[in-house]
């Protein structure tokens, strides 16, 4: 497990990045997701050292206090810009992605938006946007009610009720999302999102994650749906929100390079952390 005393900050312009580097050779950034930090990568990023490789894993901007930008959204565009923006600040001319959740969206975005900096992605939990849109009223009332999240965060109320009783909505969100996920590693990570949230500007800024989504922007978005130069290893829970492979499966279309999709069949929506050898051999086996 990655500790605070591990991170250290990186400014460039207006931003700062708080992340942990550690290793050499070629350069792999590790991004979190919602509910998490980056901390959870911890043994993932140990084991990619002992294979020769450095890790980078930041905080999502907003997850950590040092990070905010008052004023800078969370739109696809400015996220996508916040991946190459950290490549900026260290000096690093490209890097191999490595994304989970909100994490895994960042890629996506980063790579159509300056795909000479990526050298190959690894989304996990997420299959590509482009490839979310229902095909049927059976699969829209069934993704609604597995994203129900995503409107309970538009409520004017949202924060308040997500610091009740010891954040007791993260635990359901734990529980729903990884219901086969047990065990001290699970624990502890849900312990940490509850640390990182008890800042009332970071539980602010993680939930405006979700808001941005509702927003109308004068930025050219759609821009970032479009193919994916580069190849990718897409990692997919067998449980998660429902057990719908076929956005991934689809997915694959969209990488002019080619890529393959690794099914965890009792893993939830944190597949590399509930299954974390399987997945750390992939990746290793991948890159």
């Amino acid at each position: 497990m990655l500790t605070e005393s591990d991170f250290q900050n990186v400014t460039r312009g207006d931003q700062t990045w708080r992340y942990h580097d550690a290793g050499q050779g070629r350069s792999i950034v590790l991004f979190h997701g919602f509910p998490d930090t980056p901390s959870s990568y911890g043994n993932i990023a140990r084991s990619l050292n002992e294979a020769g490789y450095r890790t980078i894993v930041p905080y999502l901007r907003g997850y950590h206090p040092d990070t905010i930008v008052p004023g800078r959204g969370y739109d696809a565009l400015s996220l996508a810009e916040d991946v190459i923006g950290l490549l900026d600040a260290l000096e690093l001319e490209s890097a191999t992605l490595v994304g989970h959740d909100w994490g895994a969206t960042l890629l996506y975005g980063a790579t159509v938006l300056a795909p000479e900096r990526v050298e190959a992605i690894i989304p996990i939990a997420i299959p590509h946007p482009k490839t979310l849109k229902p095909k049927n009223a059976l699969q829209a009332a069934g993704a609604l009610f597995m994203a129900r999240h995503l409107i309970y965060f538009q409520l004017p109320w949202c924060e308040a009720g997500t610091r009740r009783n010891d954040f007791a909505y993260i635990d359901t969100i734990y529980r729903r999302w990884a219901p086969n996920w047990k065990g001290p590693e699970r624990d502890a990570a849900l312990a940490r999102v509850k640390e990182a949230f008890s800042n009332p500007d970071v539980l602010t800024a993680a939930i405006d994650y979700y808001r941005a989504m509702s927003k109308k922007t004068e930025r050219p978005l759609e821009r970032l749906r479009g193919p994916l130069d580069t190849r990718g290893l897409m990692v997919a829970g067998g449980k998660d929100f429902g057990g719908h492979l076929g956005p991934y499966k689809r997915s694959q279309s969209l990488f002019e390079q080619g890529a393959e999709v690794l099914v965890m069949p009792e893993a939830g929506h944190w597949p590399h952390r509930e299954d974390e050898p399987k997945f750390t051999d992939a990746l290793i086996r991948f890159l």
